[in-house]
């Protein structure tokens, strides 16, 4: 699959979708959740990007770089970009309870504020930083394969990051929990979940 069907599935992605993303390279990471952002601002809604593996101040100037108005878009409320640890890893601790009251609470406020809806991302490296893989699967299927809030979402793992933890049953466990998978790299692809 070429990389230009990959932004158009992002582009079109639904409320209630949730993909997740392995990507290797920062850069093709960028492009794709950078485009999936933008399609969702374009249309109306808000976003918001956790930052876990780069600095929010990176990522900050890695959406300039791609074209988006981030001052304007934040001072607007359209536009969230979240240290993990306001977020994911809370004063060294993870509870799935308190983040997905987060992100229903992101979403009440994005309606709250005139937006038709909220489309998320996070990269997810900052728990395997922390030893808190069980707890990351535990939370992915606590979301479940097809959101309860009425969201997209795409979870960022980087292909490295978790092939470290030379599990092998983790990337499945992984996949199980999402709709959709899109891998980045030569072999690029969407695939529609288990």
């Amino acid at each position: 699959m070429e990389k230009n069907e990959i932004l158009g599935f992002v582009r079109g992605m639904r409320s209630k979708d949730h993909v997740i993303l392995f990507y290797s390279s920062p850069e093709d990471k960028r492009q794709v959740l950078f485009t999936y952002l933008k399609a969702g601002l374009d249309d109306g809604e808000a976003a918001a990007y956790v930052a876990g593996e780069e600095s929010v101040e990176e990522v900050r100037e890695a959406m300039k770089t791609f074209g988006l108005k981030v001052e304007k878009l934040e001072e607007s409320k359209a536009l969230r970009i979240i240290d993990y640890r306001e977020w994911y890893i809370i004063d060294g601790r993870f509870e799935a309870s308190k983040t997905l009251e987060l992100w229903k609470n992101l979403y009440e406020e994005a309606l709250a504020n005139g937006f038709k809806g909220l489309r998320v991302t996070g990269e997810m490296a900052c728990f395997f930083r922390h030893g808190m893989v069980e707890e990351l699967v535990e939370y992915e299927k606590a979301l479940h394969r097809v959101l309860e809030l009425p969201i997209a979402a795409i979870c960022a793992y980087n292909s490295d990051v978790v092939a470290k933890e030379k599990r092998g049953e983790l990337f499945l466990d992984l996949i199980k929990a999402h709709s959709t998978v899109i891998i980045l790299g030569p072999e690029a692809g969407v695939i529609k979940s288990l």
